[in-house]
């Protein structure tokens, strides 16, 4: 079984600063959503729901798919990164540009808009760069690593599109093409990078998490890829160049189509799993092929029948894929990577000359489901309030707040076993007169 660490991985603090940025970034973005999430049954290209949006895709999901690539993408290619220097570079890039792309949409200061998308611009060129490099060097190409290098461009091409529009703001140069230029930077960057991205990297973590890789039907993998990819050509040159409405009809029949692929590979490792007891990653990564189903099935019909771009649909599927399908998949994925990465470097050398915890040891079981059902039911709240249009909204923003709440914490617990001087400063904090020593 290969692991998430080998010879070939960097060292654990180029990952770990961008998934710190991804943490805090959730963080954030959840525990203003009583008060944010409402915004999104408003106009859908408001300066404060733009900066939600971007928060969560640029924040936490973006920083957390660069910080596992860097981490996965070697192990997976069985190469050393091409350059550790370049991904810690591209790391003040993201975070400048982040923080200055956020205030400029949310002070609609349009200096602060360009300046940081300009940024972002140079830390996804860096990243690209790095991934493209260590991709060109292996010689172990599999489906799992063309998902990663067809969503590292595609990325590429999403953050084109996005500094159009950001500019678009400044100027209005893109006039009556500015919902079709939307329309393709939504496709690409959660259809393009981020649900590709998804799918590839979870062939490999379920097979690794469950001892069932040998299960994974690499034919079936490369024509969910084919599909994912072709999909989303297809519905961007729809947009786009104005192709018949027809072109995506058959773009979102494809990208369904790669769901449906993807979700019986997940049932079959599940079913064909060595490992048989429960792993608190399972339910975490089923909600979320359940939700890439329904984004996709919505997706099809919707542009089947025609629907007007002012529908509350669209903003559901959004809903759907950004805080339902991706970040679902995110935390039931970092209870697994982070604590398999932080007994590697805690324990690992350790091991054998004192009791060290196991894995399942170093978080709450009990509060990571609470906090999976009290997410899932959130995310099917928030469904039915935007298609429904109903003013639920504030009510499903603090179940966000209280599922969060719950893997924060378990965040917090995995991280003071990395650096255990926390448990001192903690306990310092709490009882200044016991002289607890780090």
């Amino acid at each position: 079984m290969m692991s998430l660490n080998s010879r070939n991985a960097p060292a654990l603090d180029l990952p770990a600063r961008y998934m710190g940025l991804s943490i805090a970034s959730l963080a954030l973005a959840v525990f203003s959503a009583p008060w944010t999430l409402p915004l999104m049954q408003g106009q859908f290209n408001g300066f404060r729901l733009l900066a939600l949006v971007h928060l969560m895709t640029l924040g936490f999901i973006g920083s957390m798919i660069i910080g596992a690539s860097y981490q996965l993408v070697p192990v997976a290619l069985q190469v050393p990164l091409s350059s550790v220097t370049l991904g810690r570079m591209s790391f003040p890039f993201y975070l400048g540009g982040l923080v200055l792309f956020l205030t400029g949409l949310l002070r609609e200061w349009l200096p602060g808009l360009a300046i940081g998308g300009f940024l972002l611009g140079i830390a996804f060129v860096l990243y690209i760069v790095v991934i493209a490099r260590t991709f060109l060097r292996s010689s172990h190409k599999d489906a799992v690593a063309w998902h990663i290098a067809l969503a590292s461009v595609l990325s590429g091409t999403g953050m084109v599109l996005g500094v159009m529009l950001a500019f678009n703001k400044g100027n209005g140069f893109l006039a009556g093409r500015l919902l079709d230029v939307l329309a393709a930077h939504i496709i690409v960057m959660l259809v393009g990078w981020v649900t590709i991205t998804y799918t590839g990297v979870a062939y490999r973590l379920v097979g690794m998490f469950t001892l069932a890789e040998k299960h994974v039907s690499e034919r079936q993998a490369w024509i969910a890829l084919g599909l994912f990819g072709g999909g989303t050509i297809l519905l961007a040159l729809r947009f786009m160049p104005g192709l018949p409405a027809m072109v995506g009809w058959f773009g979102a029949a494809m990208i369904l189509g790669g769901g449906v692929l993807f979700s019986l590979q997940l049932r079959r490792m599940y079913r064909k799993r060595m490992r048989r007891t429960f792993d608190i990653h399972m339910p975490f990564a089923i909600a979320s092929a359940a939700m890439l189903l329904l984004a996709a099935g919505s997706l099809f019909a919707g542009l089947v029948l025609g629907t007007s771009p002012a529908n509350p649909l669209w903003v559901a599927i959004g809903w759907l894929v950004i805080f339902g399908m991706v970040s679902t998949a995110i935390q039931g994925f970092f209870y697994k990577i982070s604590t398999f990465l932080v007994w590697l470097k805690r324990y690992a050398p350790v091991a054998g000359t004192q009791p060290v915890p196991k894995l399942e040891e170093m978080y709450s079981r009990t509060l990571g489901m609470t906090g999976f059902w009290l997410w899932t039911a959130a995310i099917a709240g928030g469904w039915l309030a935007l298609v429904l249009e109903q003013p639920w909204l504030p009510l499903v923003g603090l179940l966000l707040v209280a599922g969060a709440l719950c893997f924060v914490f378990n965040v917090v617990n995995i991280a003071r076993h990395w650096m255990p001087s926390m448990r001192s400063l903690l306990a310092v904090a709490i009882h200044p007169g016991t002289g607890v020593r780090a």
